[in-house]
């Protein structure tokens, strides 16, 4: 591993440098050669290196020519290296080393992603299948679970920061990159820092609102949330033609039901995406773990469903196949058994007691279609055979005995 050091002296920076932009073939640091542009960021550009005495390329983020010389955009990098400098975990981007061009501008040394943004993965519009989203959601949840972990908040979770690498075979191996405007517990609060600072698709109502108390790990699991409701419907849970009609939103209005765009999310996604998506931090889960755990639960009982029914005809399928009301009311529960407050159903997490429901009312439906009955009966009768289980459909009710006790339809 490099060696790097985030604490570099003060005097090491010069506010009055002159612009400078890398081009390939720039030395930064004394060893690394720029290759080429990666991409462009809010305060400063990425580029593709190649460590000189290493055999390996790295990513390197320097400052916008125009801010170089602002000492708060010096600090902010120099927070941001100490904060990547403290995760050390698979599913986070790690720094490598922290230093200064010989104009005296700050560089960050990261490992390079061979991978993809969500935003490119979800560039047909399309929504992932919801077991691969989950899984993507699950991995971003324990990234973020050992940033809050160590005090770190990292509110600005969007598309676009987070990369899809490939691993042992699968694409879809998370890395949450980008802790640019992300704030830790043991970290002073930068003088003049603005007090709004965030992407507004995926801001919480704390943060849009400038509320800084309350921001804390469930900010996080909002921007989460509101990430799982464009992973499995392909929309954003909200839009507008302004920062403004967003903030709006985010604080005022809740989102369309998830599950209006994607019919077979169910009211278990709703109820779930909902309350990770609520104003008050207090009504979120307690983690980010917990909510992805609901998450997972939710999007497992659609397996059991593959005839893609809306969201509304699962009771009533139920009811229809004659079961007693009793057991139709035990496919739903309240999202967390600890808190009431929510009332909207939710679908057992248990799969395989769904899967057993489902044979049930399926053995329970061909039982007491008339056909079944007809055949059983007349099976009892004419050939002494013990009917046992389900009894399979017949094509008419008129039937005439065969040979050897089969049967053959009476045109």
């Amino acid at each position: 591993m490099l060696s790097f050091n985030t604490s570099l002296p003060s005097e090491e920076f010069n506010l009055s440098a002159p612009h400078m932009i890398p081009t390939s073939g720039t030395i930064l640091g004394g060893r690394y050669l720029v290759v080429r542009t990666l991409a462009t960021g809010g305060s400063g550009d990425v580029y593709v290196a190649a460590h000189e005495s290493l055999s390996c390329q790295v990513a390197i983020k320097i400052l916008h020519p125009g801010l170089a010389g602002n000492a708060r955009a010096v600090a902010r990098l120099q927070q941001e290296a100490d904060i990547m400098a403290a995760l050390r975990h698979p599913h986070i981007v790690q720094i490598l080393d922290f230093d200064v061009t010989k104009q005296g501008v700050p560089f960050l040394v990261m490992e390079l992603l061979d991978g993809r943004p969500l935003t490119q993965a979800m560039a047909s519009g399309a929504p992932f299948e919801p077991r691969v989203g989950v899984h993507i959601i699950d991995q971003i949840a324990q990234a973020l679970d050992a940033a809050h972990a160590l005090g770190i908040v990292h509110l600005d979770i969007k598309p676009d920061n987070v990369i899809l690498v490939s691993v042992d075979g699968r694409d879809d191996f998370v890395k949450v990159i980008d802790f640019g405007i992300s704030r830790a517990t043991w970290q002073a609060r930068l003088i003049n820092e603005p007090l709004i600072a965030g992407t507004p698709e995926y801001m919480a109502p704390e943060q849009a609102s400038g509320s800084t108390e309350e921001i804390g790990p469930r900010s996080d699991q909002f921007a989460l949330a509101a990430l799982s409701y464009w992973l499995l419907t392909g929309r954003e849970p909200f839009s507008g033609p302004s920062a403004e009609a967003f903030f709006h939103q985010v604080l005022n209005e809740a989102p369309q039901p998830p599950s209006r765009w994607a019919p077979v999310l169910g009211l278990g996604v709703d109820a779930v995406i909902a309350r990770g998506m609520s104003k008050r931090p207090a009504d979120r889960y307690r983690d980010v773990i917990s909510f992805a755990a609901a998450l997972r639960e939710a999007v497992g009982v659609i397996a059991v469903d593959r005839r893609r029914l809306p969201r509304t005809a699962s009771r009533r399928a139920l009811r229809q196949i004659g079961l007693p009301p009793a057991v139709v009311a035990a496919v739903v529960e309240l999202p967390d058994r600890q808190s009431r407050r929510d009332a909207r159903p939710f679908l057992r997490q248990s799969q395989s007691r769904s899967v057993v429901l489902a044979l049930a009312g399926a053995a329970a439906l061909v039982w007491f279609s008339p056909a079944a009955r007809t055949a059983a009966r007349s099976a009892w009768q004419h050939s002494g055979a013990r009917v046992r289980g389900a009894i399979a459909p017949t094509t008419s009710p008129r039937q005439t005995e065969g040979s050897e006790g089969s049967t053959s339809s009476v045109p």
